[in-house]
């Protein structure tokens, strides 16, 4: 899902939103179509016909019997025009009395000739001289389609037929129409319906549009964190390589360091033992030729300096170069223990190297495997 919402571009985002929110409107309007016109109101004229069943027949009995037309039409004016009542003839093929009365709109005044009558799912009522007291049809329960009849019953001349005719539902598209064009915000019927199913989805769509501007925005929000931890352990490893060749570069440096002083000292104690040699070599033929005297025959050439000076200039160089010596020992030691330390910093920079790839993974990881 993320990666949907990261692929899509805005342009597309909000036709694809408001498409899927028609089309969850369209799909509660007619669902609430279906319920209102084929339940609510078909179970009210339900109940109303079965009142009329009950009191209608009587009524407009005595009224035919005192011929009184004027209270026919009222009595049959009195329901508003919302469903059909027709007086026939006995035989139900001529039409004498009917409802003149339309509210807003005509349904069922297109269904009352006599073929259409007696085709009708509600039965009719005799109207007889006497009026017949007990009801001739009842409906058992508001959700009943069809009346049933109350038999038997017995009767007297017959003046006509009372024909019950329901309001024809609307379509979908014509109660809509209606909805939108007159009344937009009138509380009544069903427009009170799709007014509610309207304002509910324009909320959920603009819900719709928060949630993912929000999780577009977190998204976006991670991504830009693990790149900076990516550029950060770009850093740190640019740093680690670093430190790799300066520690290369101090471990060479220590090598040739304990070379030079081992050469050094080396050469230290083999110029001291060569001066000793020569110290010992000089000192004691010179001893002998002085003690031999001028009669001899030997003649001693005096020194240029002074033998003791030259030995003593000798050995004063040898503590200098043993100094020299351990002084450079001195150093390799120390850079020994600055390697070491540079070890210890490259192990720490691995160790952070790896764990910044580890959260950077993980991360990654938690933005793919949610669910798409």
């Amino acid at each position: 899902m993320d990666n949907f919402l990261l692929a899509i571009k805005k342009r597309f985002l909000l036709p694809v939103v408001f498409l899927v929110g028609f089309a969850i409107w369209w799909f509660l309007c007619q669902a609430f179509h279906d319920s209102y016109w084929q339940g609510t109101i078909h179970r009210v004229q339900t109940v109303d016909f079965n009142m009329l069943h009950h009191t209608l027949p009587t009524t407009l009995s005595h009224d035919i019997v005192a011929d009184r037309d004027d209270l026919i039409q009222k009595v049959l004016d009195s329901n508003y025009g919302l469903f059909g009542l027709v007086v026939t003839d006995p035989t139900g093929e001529s039409i004498l009395y009917k409802t003149n009365k339309i509210y807003h709109r005509e349904s069922w005044q297109k269904h009352i000739s006599p073929e259409e009558l007696a085709n009708s799912d509600e039965p009719f009522d005799l109207l007889t001289d006497p009026p017949l007291l007990d009801p001739q049809h009842i409906h058992v329960t508001p959700r009943t389609d069809k009346a049933a009849d109350k038999t038997p019953y017995k009767h007297g001349r017959v003046l006509g037929r009372i024909y019950y005719v329901r309001d024809m539902e609307p379509t979908l598209a014509e109660d809509l129409a209606s909805f939108l064009t007159t009344g937009f915000f009138e509380m009544s019927g069903a427009k009170r319906g799709y007014l509610f199913i309207t304002t509910s989805v324009l909320e959920l769509i603009a819900v719709a549009l928060l949630l993912i501007w929000l999780r577009k925005r977190g998204i976006a929000l991670k991504q830009q964190e693990i790149e900076h931890v990516k550029r950060e352990l770009d850093i740190r490893k640019k740093a680690l390589e670093h430190l790799n060749s300066e520690l290369s570069a101090q471990k060479a440096r220590k090598s040739w360091l304990e070379k030079e002083a081992d050469t050094s000292y080396k050469r230290a104690l083999a110029l001291k033992q060569r001066l000793e040699t020569l110290k010992d070599s000089i000192t004691p033929s010179f001893a002998q030729k002085v003690a031999a005297g001028p009669d001899s025959g030997i003649k001693v050439r005096p020194p240029v300096h002074p033998s003791s000076l030259i030995l003593e200039e000798i050995e004063s160089i040898i503590p200098d170069l043993t100094t020299s010596a351990g002084t450079l020992k001195s150093q390799a030691t120390m850079l020994n223990e600055y390697c070491a330390i540079l070890e210890q910093k490259q192990s720490e920079m691995q160790r952070f190297v790896q764990e910044g790839n580890q959260i950077a993974s993980e991360r990654e990881n938690s933005l793919d495997m949610r669910p798409q």
